[in-house]
Formats: structure tokens, sequence, C-alpha cells
């Protein structure tokens, strides 16, 4: 089942366009046995031009911090999908930190997980499926502190300098998400949702992140209602 849904939503923070959603026809034959999900570190692209006094090792760590925000937003926002007993889950999510110890103790730092193989990294968490997210950006972020995450000083300078005004230019504010379910036993895709946002960057990071996860949060299969 695929569909492809162009009509604008407008949001408090966030503009959707051009969503592109996809479920398995026998999704419910294929996860009848599943019990745990995963969430991997998420992608961060940025498609921008770097602030010149980044250096390789701070673009590294900011793409590692925001990564580490996105996947805990994510899990979190799957969460909250289910408050006030509305769309209960019939799986168990691994708590993320899990999800990191795990791949940190089999020599895999969050950049390397990337570019794994999905099922494999399904199989050594010993997990059924495992959500694999990528985000397409043209800015970083700097305000993540909520998240438990501290930026240096020289980061959070070098970002907050080259900072582009939010809407002076379209191609500045776009997000590209991507989010896919895969199932650990033959590595097929069981769901995935993708759409572009127009991020109103004035908002803090944390409610720009928030707000693009619970989109693709609410969309979530392994309902039971």
């Amino acid at each position: 089942m695929k569909t492809l849904i162009c009509l604008p939503v407008f949001f408090l923070l966030l503009f959707t366009s051009c969503k592109q959603y996809y479920t398995v026809a026998d999704f419910e034959e294929k996860t009848f046995n599943h019990q745990t999900i995963a969430v991997l570190p998420f992608e961060m692209v940025y498609t921008g031009v770097p602030p010149k006094e980044l250096t390789e090792e701070d673009i590294k760590r900011i793409e590692i911090s925001e990564s580490k925000a996105f996947q805990s937003s994510f899990f979190n926002a799957i969460l909250a999908s289910t408050r006030q007993g509305r769309n209960q889950l019939r799986v168990d999510f691994q708590h993320y930190s899990k999800t990191l110890n795990i791949l940190k103790e089999n020599g895999i730092d969050i950049r390397d997980s990337w570019e794994k193989d999905p099922a494999e990294l399904a199989k050594l968490l010993g997990v059924d499926a495992v959500v694999k997210a990528q985000i397409e950006k043209r800015r970083y972020m700097s305000d993540l502190a909520s998240y438990g995450i501290e930026a240096g000083t020289q980061i959070i300078g070098a970002i907050t300098n080259n900072r582009v005004l939010p809407f002076i230019n379209n191609r500045n504010k776009t997000v590209r998400t991507d989010y896919t379910l895969v199932n650990q036993d033959d590595g097929n895709v069981l769901w995935s949702i993708a759409y572009d946002f127009d991020a109103d960057w004035r908002s803090t990071s944390e409610d720009v992140i928030e707000t693009i996860n619970a989109r693709s949060a609410r969309r979530f299969p392994y309902r039971t209602n």
C-alpha cells in the first residue's frame, strides 16, 4: 500500500508538503511474532556550506549530537503517541541508550552505524526490526541542551554567526525526512514515511525536532486498534 499526499498542512512551527507513505500489504502477517523494535541513530545530511570556523572534528561532533537528539526524540514521540489510551502499540521499544551502548560495545560509533546494513544491526541489537531515519537540512543546530547535549563555545559561536535568517531564502528552511522500518529476518522494508518540512528556525531546536518526529510517530504501525 503506497500513497502520495500533497495537501499542505500548516503547523505552529513547520509546514509539511508531499508526504510519501508506505506499508507492506501483509504487514500484520509479517510482523505477527515481533516483540521488540529499536530506533537507530538518525543519519544527518547537511547540504549547506559549513561555517569556515568549524573544523572537521567540530562537524562530526555536531552531527553526532543532532543524531542522538533526533533518535531520543523519536523514541519519546512514539511513546507519546499512545497517551490517554490512544493507538496503543503491540510491541516494545528498546530504550535508545541501550541501543547506543550495544553499538558502542561492538565498536560501532554513531556515524559508522549510518553505513551499516540495518538488518544486521537489528540482529546485533537483538530486536525484530529497526527504524532507520535520515534528516537532510541546510543548517546546523546549536541549542541541544534540553537533550543533555552541550556544544562547545566555538561551535555555538560559529553556527550562530553564520545563521541565515529564517524565511529570507526558501532553500535554507526545508528539512527533508525519511523514516524506514526494516525487518530483521529478510532486510525488507515493512513501513516508511517521507516528507519535506519548511522549518521555522526562530523556534528552538527542540521544538523543531519534536514537531518533525511527532508527525511520523503518529503514523507508526504496530497499533492494536
